[in-house]
């Protein structure tokens, strides 16, 4: 039975039919055999019709449509109610910063119909990738690279001397264009530059119009945090590191995983031993064994650390989330209030607790937990008094601060890895 996703594909391109549109890269036979992971790249002449979004908020196994528009194109993001994602991108310009690479007149001279569907020619398709590719310092994918060296050599010889003809290039063996150029990028922009799209007048505004885009990115796509809290056992690296994959291959978000902490400081132990064989020692080491009991100790380096969580917000700030990524933490803030003793820390929890209240707070956070004898069936590093004392401090804490803070606040029973899955998924596609 097809998957909402690719219902949904079928059901826009039998729709499409008779619009001005043409499906960029577009290599499959059958518009049935798009990847699960392809995003589709559609190039739309009407920039004020929204035609897609509108179909896609029509769909009934749609749940969430968002978008965002620039000066050349509109991302679609849609989520299905089966777990689905699609991204169309619809083009109103193929253009690299200010530099149009292929005209929108060109590219209808090169529109053809492949089993129902409008794409172009695989001469355009050649170009489109190359310069794609090479105007952004890559060369072209392992599946474009199989793609043309599948088709009849007579073609692929036909292509590679009109190319070169085009673009006053010399290219004659395909593996070269798996990587990037110099030379190559040299004499494509050199030809692109010189287009009518490019004239003067026209650069002018495309350099306007690429700031303007560059500020509302920024502005409306700006990455956030996640948290995954739980006691050793509860199955929270798993959960975060499928997660992580969920984000990245599914979503298509880039992402990041760090440990406890922004990190801006190094771990006190390195003053000592070296930041290298510190981070051995610290891994090597069972949580909750160290032996410090002394008040003002304790005090001083949850300063050392306090101050890292005030500090290193602006360098995660900067580094990730003004770069679109999505930061995911491997325990957070949350340990110093509930498991001090985990960092060697005897703390007043009342303090600690109050301190959260100037600590840059997580979009979402999760709180994993699963009965003791599960817990210890996984892992035996905690004694089953110490799991349920821990768990009941954790979930009373993110219960107290999801009615005190903005921010989500989840507590999972994480004893079936798919139904935790399912349920992070779900908070997620609220927030994407």
């Amino acid at each position: 039975m097809p998957n909402n996703r690719k219902s949904f594909i079928q059901e826009l391109f039998a729709d499409l039919r008779g619009k001005d549109y043409i499906l960029l890269k577009f290599i499959e036979k059958d518009i049935s055999e798009i990847d699960e992971s392809s995003d589709l790249d559609i190039f739309w002449s009407d920039k004020s019709e929204d035609y897609i979004e509108e179909f896609a908020l029509r769909n009934s196994n749609v749940i969430k449509v968002s978008s965002h528009r620039q000066s050349f194109m509109n991302q679609i993001f849609i989520f299905f109610k089966d777990g689905g994602f699609l991204q169309v991108d619809c083009l109103y310009r193929l253009i690299r910063k200010d530099l149009v690479y292929l005209s929108n007149d060109y590219l209808r001279t090169q529109k053809v119909e492949r089993n129902g569907v409008n794409t172009y020619s695989n001469f355009c398709l050649f170009e489109h990738t190359i310069l794609f590719n090479q105007l952004n310092f890559s060369g072209i994918s392992k599946k474009y690279f199989q793609y043309f060296l599948n088709i009849p050599a007579e073609e692929l010889s036909n292509i590679l001397n009109q190319f070169n003809a085009k673009y006053k290039t010399e290219i004659f063996d395909l593996s070269l264009l798996t990587s990037y150029q110099k030379d190559l990028r040299m004499k494509l922009t050199r030809y692109v530059s010189h287009l009518k799209a490019n004239n003067l007048f026209q650069k002018l505004i495309s350099r306007v119009n690429y700031f303007l885009d560059s500020v509302c990115f920024i502005r409306r796509r700006r990455g956030f945090l996640i948290s995954f809290s739980g006691v050793d056992g509860a199955g929270k690296s798993t959960i975060l590191e499928a997660t992580r994959r969920l984000l990245s291959e599914k979503f298509r978000k880039k992402t990041i995983v760090i440990r406890h902490r922004p990190s801006l400081f190094p771990i006190l132990s390195s003053f000592i031993h070296g930041k290298k064989q510190a981070e051995n020692r610290a891994a090597s080491r069972l949580p909750r064994q160290g032996k410090n009991t002394s008040q003002i100790n304790s005090l001083l380096r949850f300063c050392y650390y306090y101050a890292d969580y005030l500090f290193g917000r602006g360098y995660i700030f900067f580094k990730y989330q003004l770069r679109n990524y999505i930061v995911l933490y491997d325990r957070y803030y949350f340990d110093f209030i509930i498991d001090g003793k985990r960092t060697n820390l005897e703390l007043n929890q009342n303090l600690s607790k109050w301190l959260y209240l100037f600590v840059q707070k997580p979009r979402l956070n999760f709180f994993l937990y699963a009965p003791a004898e599960i817990i210890l069936q996984r892992k035996q590093e905690l004694l089953p008094d110490a799991i349920e004392s821990l768990t009941q401090g954790y979930k009373s804490i993110f219960s107290e601060f999801g009615e005190k803070y903005n921010q989500a606040y989840h507590s999972i029973e994480n004893i079936k890895k798919e139904k935790t899955l399912n349920y992070i998924s779900q908070q997620l596609i609220k927030e994407l």
